[in-house]
């Protein structure tokens, strides 16, 4: 399928401030990519029609910041599989990943496009406007033959990549699996204190707060110090101090939650609803009280896992398929230290959790150039069916792995390579993703599965999409989204009354948050 380039006086300039980039930079403007090639024999063939009828392999040139230059040959040795079970010669182009989306903007404007390119994400400008320029083709002819592509894919994946809204699909998704994340929690210290775990490990929220109370003041730690604290959060990338209960307290995106101005809307901007600042006002009572770690205003999220790590804060938000590295970790200064998962029962009684996005981790696209597009669809399609996504979960016997004594024991640079394969493709449906064999032993991966499980199946997920509406690029909305941030933030450390949230509400909606509602709400009603 060819599609027509359409290159403007914009995109020319924009190539020729990258190439002045290109030629200062350290490469000494060589903006040729190393490249990570397997081939299925020796003679080699370029990509065509006429090398897939004479049985020569189908060459597939991909752009992406996956396999690296330097990749072991565990990860080369994957590639040589591909190669000889698709009848495909991949070539991939493997730019330094910290300056992954300069060389892909050179790419994109050169002209000279691989067969395929990854993007970081649906929602970049970056690919935006590789699909409004036509760089980037339509897949819809390619997946009715793609069944593994659309089993394993979130349908709201696929609803999210027709970015121009006409009914094609530009690209396939890398798929994020979707999970609610709960609480680390030392349990030593729960020991240490005689404070039962709950039923379930489900805390309900009052219990939650007594918990997060006596972590700080009843001397957990046995050093007869008062240096603990319940809790420990942080300000997130926009420098807002994320909540310490969100979805524990009835926040659960984009839904329509009932009684609102409109069918549907975020608890933010529900003026209906008290979720909202409920979520403010318990993070202000904690934080008041003490139970919350006093540095939270100025850590990040690295600084706030540090501290739980040093046994300062006694509960942090996480993954549950992380508990037992985390675990490992403190106990290198600690060897006491235990951990234990728990989540908190929402106002239903039920455990549940919001989470955003498309279900998207990145997008493989097939541009204008590639010869083969349903060549390259097939090699993503096949990594999704049982036998590829058995060699991208588990590796390939004497490459990752070999037998001994009836188990798989894996080489030690296993780990290194299947995480690599890993991060080409995921099925939606399977957890056990989230836990590698070649670095978790299988007592440690069925012990935490039912918990990864729960977690999944515990997503609720916002009916948004990761969509942005184009009221929010508006620089009325966008100068008012900063002092958004800045006044709930500054309610939530007690600076501000709470009833000035109405107040500040009032004002967004002034701000362009009425349009940003109405065009969020036709998106959100189209996509039903």
């Amino acid at each position: 399928m060819n599609i027509s380039k359409h290159r403007t006086k914009k995109m020319a300039t924009i190539l020729a401030s990258l190439l002045l980039l290109a030629a200062c930079s350290s490469n000494n403007g060589n903006s040729t990519q190393p490249s990570v090639t397997a081939t299925a024999n020796n003679t080699g063939s370029n990509s065509s029609g006429a090398a897939e009828e004479s049985g020569d392999p189908v060459k597939i040139q991909i752009m992406a910041n996956v396999l690296a230059a330097d990749s072991p040959d565990n990860q080369k040795a994957f590639v040589e599989v591909l190669n000889k079970k698709l009848n495909v010669e991949l070539d991939f182009l493997a730019p330094p990943a910290s300056g992954y989306e300069e060389q892909l903007q050179l790419t994109l404007v050169s002209g000279e496009l691989p067969d395929v390119i990854f993007f970081p994400s649906e929602q970049d400008e970056i690919f935006l406007n590789a699909v409004n320029d036509g760089a980037v083709i339509p897949l819809n002819d390619y997946l009715d033959q793609s069944s593994n592509l659309m089993k394993y894919s979130y349908e709201r994946s696929w609803e999210a990549l027709k970015t121009l809204r006409d009914g094609n699909v530009y690209g396939i998704p890398r798929t994020s699996i979707t999970r609610y994340d709960g609480f680390f929690v030392r349990q030593d210290w729960m020991d240490n204190l005689g404070i039962e775990m709950p039923e379930n490990n489900e805390f309900t929220v009052e219990e939650f707060t007594e918990l997060l109370r006596k972590f700080t003041f009843d001397d957990p730690d046995g050093n007869k110090q008062n240096d603990t604290y319940g809790y420990g959060t942080y300000l997130n990338a926009s420098k807002v101090l994320e909540p310490v209960l969100l979805s524990e307290l009835g926040h659960l995106g984009w839904q329509n939650y009932g009684d609102g101005e409109y069918a549907y809307t975020l608890p933010e901007y529900d003026r209906n609803s008290d979720i909202y600042k409920n979520v403010l006002q318990y993070t202000r009572d904690a934080y008041k009280e003490g139970i919350i770690d006093p540095d939270s205003p100025i850590n990040n999220v690295d600084a706030a896992s540090d501290r739980f790590s040093r046994g300062i804060t006694g509960v942090i938000r996480g993954f549950v398929g992380q508990v037992k590295s985390r675990q490992a970790k403190m106990q290198e200064t600690n060897p006491k230290a235990e951990l234990a998962y728990v989540t908190v029962k929402g106002p239903d009684g039920e455990v549940k959790g919001g989470v955003y996005g498309t279900g998207i981790w990145g997008v493989w696209a097939i541009t204008s150039e590639a010869e083969s597009p349903e060549k390259a669809v097939e090699v993503f399609d096949y990594l999704l069916s049982d036998e590829g996504w058995d060699l991208v979960s588990n590796g390939i016997e004497n490459i990752h792995y070999k037998f001994e004594g009836g188990k798989k024991v894996y080489f030690d640079d296993a780990s290194r390579g299947l995480y690599t394969l890993r991060s080409i493709v995921r099925r939606h449906d399977d957890p056990s993703f989230f836990m590698s064999p070649a670095s978790y032993s299988e007592e440690d991966i069925q012990e935490a599965l039912p918990a990864i499980q729960k977690s999944v199946d515990a997503a609720v997920s916002s009916l948004d999409q990761g969509y942005t509406p184009p009221a929010a690029r508006q620089p009325n909305y966008m100068d008012y989204k900063l002092t958004w941030d800045e006044l709930t933030t500054r309610m939530m450390l007690g600076d501000l009354p709470l009833e000035q949230l109405e107040q500040v509400r009032d004002d967004w909606y002034k701000n362009g948050g009425e349009q940003y509602m109405k065009e969020m709400n036709e998106f959100i009603q189209s996509s039903q």
